[in-house]
């Protein structure tokens, strides 16, 4: 292979891990769960300690179905730049900054939770890229760290009243 084709190879295999990332913040805010849990090997390792939620590998089906919660927001955005990818064989590792902007209206009021932080998510090739893990920092909460605790309060309380039991 030419040097010039070694080159665009590796430049559609980025594109292709980090095409893997946008979906994932494109099916969460289009609650599109089918498309999201498509997106995973069957097991991944979560890490989203940095907002007091789990840390753990489990079932993909068991994280889509917690995902789900998010449907008790009005609406959710996940805008993703600065994102670079790194290719190691059949291994990637895929970093974006993340502004994640969710809105959830309680008695006539909108509530914003928002964070800004950094994903990290892990992919492996098999045979195309699958996120085997993902990774949630935390930079800082734009209106501050208690609203974004009180909306998504909000937002699993409406998400329990709306589910099936």
């Amino acid at each position: 292979m030419s040097q010039g084709s070694t080159a665009i190879a590796a430049f559609l295999d980025r594109e292709a891990a980090v095409a893997v990332v946008t979906r994932y913040a494109d099916a969460l805010d289009a609650r599109d769960w089918a498309a999201y849990r498509a997106l995973f090997a069957d097991r991944i390792a979560i890490d989203y300690g940095a907002i007091g939620s789990i840390t753990a590998t489990i079932a993909a089906d068991d994280w889509t179905d917690r995902c789900r919660a998010l449907e008790g927001f009005d609406a959710t955005a996940h805008r993703l730049h600065n994102i670079a990818a790194d290719i190691d064989g059949n291994r990637a590792a895929v970093r974006s900054i993340v502004d994640a902007a969710h809105f959830v209206t309680v008695d006539g009021e909108t509530l914003m939770g928002d964070l800004i932080g950094r994903y990290t998510h892990h992919l492996v090739r098999d045979p195309d890229w699958r996120i085997a893990g993902v990774t949630l920092t935390v930079a800082g909460y734009p209106v501050g760290r208690a609203a974004f605790d009180a909306a998504f309060a909000a937002a699993r309380s409406i998400f329990a009243e709306r589910s099936p039991r």
